[in-house]
């Protein structure tokens, strides 16, 4: 059964996100275009989607306090060892 009141905070979400689309890391900014695009046409939302979102919010009030520049700074890549690595 479709899920009018998750489906409505879902799209509050995702208009938020629209007016801070600039300040977006790569990362987020993918995930943020995906889920916007999934959603288009009504259903009901995934938990996941909401979860993600919401993320996303709490990650960019997070780095209000620093000089993140998400066009010049990209995100952290981790380096693991691989197997090839031990020949």
């Amino acid at each position: 059964m479709f899920d009018m009141t998750a489906y409505a905070q879902l799209r509050v979400l995702l208009s938020e996100l629209d007016k801070i689309e600039d300040t977006l890391m790569p990362n987020e900014l993918e995930m943020f275009h995906s889920i916007k695009a999934k959603y288009i046409d009504p259903q009901s939302p995934d938990p996941f989607d909401s979860t993600a979102l919401n993320v996303i919010l709490r990650n960019v009030e997070v780095r209000k306090g620093y000089k993140i520049d998400p066009k010049k700074d990209t995100g952290r890549v981790i380096n693991l060892p691989s197997a090839d690595d031990d020949e």
